[in-house]
């Protein structure tokens, strides 16, 4: 199954004889790289986005997001056999710029924990989680709290290197003489010993001194909060 997701294409049942499938004018189904699906209507064609329309919003599209391109009630394929038997034009699947997972704090005191965010539009967003996707309104945010990601494994790394480095350079550039130890084999020895202890202590320290990444938002909309809001999402991207 994991093989067959992995299978991007173009034109499924294609409306556009032999056209681009994302020819301007057509009704169809669009389904992005991070799950999301969406009906509506082809309204501009650029080389590297598509205006989008919707019955409830017009979405900017990056081409290089759209892992398929279905005509209207026309579900996802399920077997080998049922993509063998289409055509289809294979891309290089990339990486959607969505962020870690935060909680998210609306209007009207609603609460989405745990999901992670795509930036749509000026006016909207995406947030999606534990087999719940939603687009909401920029105006609609209160509160974002990004929790610390991996914070004991981070400080670990810093721990350890600090420590290799504090017993490998007193050593590595010593010329060895008689009872005098010295040389890089030495230096990396001791480095890989003091490498474990300062791993432990750095780990400890991380997960001590890490926090959460909180930021409030006004009420209502606002250009700056929409660029704000742009910001963040794209600060805390996977």
């Amino acid at each position: 199954m994991i093989g067959i997701l992995s299978i991007s294409f173009y034109g499924i049942c294609s409306q556009s004889g032999g056209k681009d499938s994302l020819f301007e004018g057509r009704t169809c189904r669009l389904v992005l790289y991070n799950g999301y699906e969406t009906e509506g209507i082809v309204e501009k064609r650029g080389e590297d986005t598509v205006l989008f329309r919707t019955d409830i919003i017009t979405l900017k599209v990056p081409v290089k997001d759209i892992k398929f391109v279905l005509n209207p009630g026309f579900g996802l394929p399920e077997t080998q056999d049922e993509y063998d038997s289409l055509s289809r034009e294979i891309i290089p699947e990339v990486k959607i710029d969505t962020s870690d997972e935060c909680d998210l704090y609306l209007d009207d005191r609603i609460v989405l924990y745990d999901v992670e965010l795509l930036y749509l539009s000026d006016s909207t967003f995406e947030a999606f989680g534990g087999g719940m996707k939603k687009i909401l309104l920029v105006s609609a945010v209160r509160k974002i709290v990004f929790k610390p990601v991996a914070p004991f494994g981070k400080g670990f790394l810093i721990g350890a290197g600090t420590g290799f480095l504090a017993g490998f350079l007193p050593f590595a550039f010593i010329e060895p003489h008689g009872e005098t130890w010295g040389g890089p084999g030495v230096g990396l020895i001791f480095g890989l010993i003091l490498a474990i202890p300062g791993g432990l202590i750095g780990g400890v320290v991380g997960v001590l001194t890490s926090s959460e990444d909180t930021y409030l938002f006004e009420k209502g909309f606002t250009a700056a909060k929409s660029k704000r809001l742009k910001f963040i999402i794209g600060k805390h991207r996977k």
